[in-house]
């Protein structure tokens, strides 16, 4: 009893240290930077920033397009969700696990999209001009309110698709034919009974989103530019462009008391929200076109393929079409990005830019994984909330806090010693073990004991029963957070900007540097790169989950 005491101290011990060390311990430079002024604790520095006009535009600014872009999101969203549940078409699967693509698609390459597509030269317009013969572009987006709106809701109307959808496809079609059966029509059934039951999950992703979009930052900088820029991209200018340390860590500490109040909304109406429903039977789907599909729903359709793959679509066109050097690009655009020359638009060669994100994303994704596995063999041997508060901390620590927070810790012990790129590794480890911890967790949890027990009575130690029995069975679901972690790495931005110096430049800072430039045609390419592995990841993920179910059913 005492030995297994032992070994649940050690699992649990080891990552809080970790944490303590490359987490809690930079936290407290940031926490000692804003509230320590001549050796003494003081809220000046807050209330100086509380009291700045700008800031408090900053806030103001940030809250009001967070909730207006849930609520497009939900605009768009709903009916995607209705669209799944309802229809059964060729390609299903296909738009499903694009869902997907908000937690892995780097956000860089959305601006990018949107800058070729509704920008006043972009293909939309061009093509507007040409059907509608205008001699002006009519949509003007670019460094607007609603072009930020828009960008979001591209990434977070998959995100109510998906939570509408798992919600309306567990409902029992019974309810439906009832109200049928009493004369009630469609919509008053949909209004009085069905949305009911729906709003539970609805309530839950609009929480969700909204934090997304409060703690977003490549698309309002790339987006916004310096009139629309949030309390994120704050932090960021205070941090690196005017250098004012001791204003972006004091800024740094309200908005991380704000992000804390929000995600403790958030896990506190998830589960007042929840409202499991039993299913006896699946909902009947219609094929697709169907006499429901009237013109209104094909017009929505029309859309929303517009807003959803034409700035996607223009990046990886852009790539392949425009010009190099006065030629057609063709694959020149792709030679480009993978040449050792120094480019001084990016302050080092495009291959080293990639280069440098491959080799971060690598290490950062291992030790992701090492963190990940410790932090859930911890919860799993130590059933505590506290302990889970602090081991899942992280995830309520934005990116450009976590950044400031190592900028600063790197130039005191111990880490005085290490490079910003490690520096880097650290803070995609600390992003993204989380999502490391909620994929193997479960799986882990699932696992009989008695396998392990048989191992021990047959004399294997704890460590040779974890290797030989769990670690197997384990595989899949490490093999899904790694290609997980990895294309989230590689498409990091926010901490990458709050650490990059010199030749420290990632692929969504090149791109970011080279669109900054309007050099399209070596962004679009890098983009186009950036896509094919998130698309990769995602294709991974389904495969390996969809398989891991058919195993578990069979």
């Amino acid at each position: 009893m005492i030995r297994r005491r032992g070994a649940s101290l050690l699992w649990a011990g080891l990552p809080l240290f970790v944490l303590a060390t490359a987490f809690f311990l930079p936290l407290a430079n940031v926490l000692l930077l804003g509230l320590r002024l001549e050796d003494q604790w003081t809220l000046a520095r807050v209330r100086a920033v509380l009291a700045d006009p700008y800031v408090r535009h900053l806030f103001s600014f940030t809250a009001l397009q967070a909730l207006l872009s849930t609520l497009v999101s939900l605009a768009l969203g709903f009916p995607l969700g209705w669209f799944l549940t309802r229809y059964r078409f060729p390609g299903k699967r296909l738009v499903q696990a694009f869902t997907l693509a908000p937690f892995v698609l780097p956000p860089i390459t959305v601006a990018l999209g949107f800058f070729l597509f509704f920008g006043h030269t972009g293909y939309l317009n061009h093509a507007l001009q040409k059907i509608l013969r205008l001699q002006e572009p009519p949509l003007k987006l670019l460094y607007s309110l609603w072009a930020i709106v828009l960008a979001h809701a591209f990434y977070n109307a998959p995100v109510f698709a998906r939570f509408v959808h798992a919600a309306w496809s567990s409902l029992d079609p019974a309810l439906e034919e009832a109200c049928a059966v009493l004369g009630v029509r469609r919509f008053r059934a949909f209004l009085t009974v069905t949305l009911p039951l729906l709003l539970p999950a609805i309530f839950s992703a609009a929480a969700l989103v909204f934090v997304l979009c409060f703690l977003s930052f490549a698309i309002p900088l790339s987006l916004g530019g310096a009139r629309y820029a949030t309390v994120e991209v704050g932090v960021y200018l205070y941090a690196r462009v005017y250098v004012d340390l001791p204003r972006a860590a004091a800024l740094g500490l309200v908005q991380l008391l704000v992000t804390l109040g929000l995600a403790y909304l958030y896990v506190r109406g998830g589960g007042r929200w929840s409202a499991p429903q039993e299913r006896l039977r699946p909902l009947p789907t219609l094929p697709f076109p169907s006499r429901a599909a009237h013109g209104l729903w094909l017009l929505w359709l029309l859309g929303s393929a517009v807003l959803f793959f034409g700035p996607i679509g223009s990046v990886v066109a852009d790539s392949f079409t425009r010009p190099l050097a006065g030629r057609p690009a063709g694959l020149g655009w792709y030679r480009f990005i993978f040449s050792p020359e120094h480019n001084p638009f990016i302050g080092t060669s495009p291959l080293g830019s990639i280069r440098v994100s491959l080799e971060v994303a690598g290490f950062s994704t291992l030790l992701a994984l090492a963190l990940g596995l410790g932090v859930s063999g911890a919860l799993r041997v130590l059933r505590s909330r506290a302990l889970e508060a602090l081991l899942m901390a992280p995830l309520a620590v934005s990116s450009v806090v976590l950044g400031l927070a190592l900028l600063l810790a790197f130039h005191r012990p111990p880490f005085v010693y290490l490079s910003e790129k490690h520096a880097l590794i650290l803070a995609h480890a600390l992003l993204f073990y989380p999502f490391v911890v909620r994929i193997v967790r479960p799986i882990w949890e699932g696992l009989a004991p008695g396998w392990v027990e048989a191992a021990r009575v047959l004399g294997a130690s704890r460590l040779r029963a974890f290797l030989t029995v769990e670690a197997p069975l384990l595989a899949q679901a490490l093999l899904v957070a790694g290609a997980f972690s990895l294309a989230l790495s590689l498409g990091e931005m926010t901490a990458a900007a709050m650490l990059s110096r010199g030749e420290l430049v990632t692929l969504p800072l090149a791109i970011y540097r080279f669109l900054s430039a309007r050099r399209f045609g070596a962004a679009s390419a890098m983009a186009s790169l950036l896509i094919l592995i998130t698309v990769a990841a995602v294709v991974v993920w389904e495969w390996l989950g969809e398989r891991s179910l058919r195993h578990g059913q069979a």
